[in-house]
């Protein structure tokens, strides 16, 4: 017994020593569930001895997974009461596990509840996580060409980039050439088809692989069903006219677009002015094979203007210089490997309006290259989410704060459901 009581004596003694100016009576990790990729601080929920007491200097260390808060209070007189305080120390980033919170206190007492002494920082994802494969499909004009069309919404540039495709096996399908020295925002990758590789007909299971630092390092894989055809009905092409040089090109040019069968599936009218020496439309045709014609409605007036086919990312297929007497059609192949598969498909009605989601917005044409007209745009509960016109056969329709799902767009003639997906 007496034992005990000097025991308690003693510790009495130590309490009394030890001024406590600031009580610690919660901690607080915020954000609440951190990530890796998150910039941590740690609350200290409290109250001060007096109106005059205050926390001189505070900061947090970390070792392994210990993180020590190292915390001075003093007090130079004031009222007797408790004044409510949080203390905020930043601890920064953290790699992903669990943590233990010590305190190397001076005037400072530790009075929170034992499990907020501990905290988990979760993985935070990786860049990869912000790559979106818009697609991946043959080349428009060629058959020896896979071409991955990727979104960077990161802030890593992938040093030194190149892709690699594989099929179910492992075996390598496609592969492109590092050429850049990173990728941000939207862009286009060109990958040459193996020697020897057998592409799968229809939709396949495959890898994709992003590689960086010439082809060292695996960044990302997406392991998913690939299809190297577009979606039907039909694909985006570019037809357009430019100057060469040599002077300016001005007048008018009729363009037309015929099938196997001669019939014309697409035409338009290209302007060249003093100011405008590159001119472009879009239409929409399924794989298979075309010509082209440009024919000028007046005589010739300097410089040299040459027609050509391309997609999006201005990649272009084949070209050729517009003549006059008579005008030439160039042949050309779209999608060619696909040709087969849309054998069958409806023919695209002349006039016939498509919508499809691109970044955060709508893109609008017409297949015939005719104007658009006013169109408006709504979500599946009617609510108007954007309008506009067009005199052209192309309309960008922009959306912000949009959440994925069906969209009604709405013209003078019709109405079309798109899917949006961001």
């Amino acid at each position: 017994m007496r034992t005990s009581l000097l025991s308690l004596l003693l510790a009495c003694a130590t309490i009394l020593h030890a001024q406590t100016y600031y009580y610690i009576d919660a901690i607080a990790v915020q954000p609440a569930q951190p990530t890796s990729a998150d910039d941590i601080n740690i609350d200290l929920v409290g109250g001060l001895s007096s109106s005059g007491a205050y926390i001189a200097s505070s900061s947090a260390a970390v070792t392994g997974n210990t993180v020590t808060i190292s915390i001075v209070a003093a007090d130079p007189g004031g009222l007797a009461v408790i004044v409510p305080h949080t203390e905020t120390v930043n601890v920064g980033q953290l790699p992903a596990g669990t943590y233990t919170i010590e305190f190397n206190a001076v005037n400072a007492g530790d009075f929170a509840p034992e499990p907020q002494h501990t905290f988990v920082v979760s993985g935070g994802g990786s860049s990869c996580d912000s790559l979106e494969i818009i697609s991946v499909w043959y080349g428009a004009f060629s058959d020896t060409a896979i071409v991955v069309h990727l979104n960077n919404g990161s802030t890593n540039i992938f040093s030194y980039p190149n892709f690699i495709l594989l099929d179910a096996n492992g075996d390598t399908l496609a592969a492109e050439t590092t050429s850049s020295f990173g990728f941000v925002g939207e862009s286009w990758h060109i990958l040459a088809v193996q020697e020897g590789a057998v592409l799968p007909t229809g939709p396949f299971e495959g890898t994709l692989q992003l590689w960086t630092l010439f082809t060292t390092e695996l960044a990302c894989e997406w392991n998913t069903t690939f299809d190297l055809c577009p979606p039907p009905p039909c694909a985006d092409l570019v037809p357009t006219l430019q100057n060469y040089g040599g002077g300016l090109v001005i007048g008018l040019f009729n363009w037309s677009i015929t099938d196997t069968d001669a019939m014309v599936v697409a035409s338009g009218q290209f302007q060249m002015t003093d100011t405008v020496q590159y001119d472009t439309a879009h239409v929409c045709l399924p794989p298979g094979d075309y010509a082209m014609t440009v024919t000028p409605l007046g005589d010739p007036t300097g410089g040299q203007p040459v027609f050509n086919v391309a997609t999006e990312g201005f990649l272009s297929g084949p070209s050729q210089a517009v003549t006059w007497i008579p005008p030439v059609p160039m042949p050309f192949s779209f999608y060619a490997p696909c040709a087969d598969i849309s054998e069958g498909l409806a023919e695209i009605a002349a006039g016939t309006l498509i919508a499809q989601p691109i970044g955060r917005g709508v893109r609008v044409w017409r297949t015939d290259g005719g104007a658009i007209g006013p169109v408006s745009l709504f979500d599946a509960q009617g609510r108007l989410l954007a309008r506009g016109a067009s005199n052209s056969a192309e309309l960008l329709l922009p959306l912000h704060d949009h959440a994925p799902g069906l969209l009604i767009l709405q013209t003078l003639q019709s109405r079309l459901k798109v899917m949006s997906g961001w």
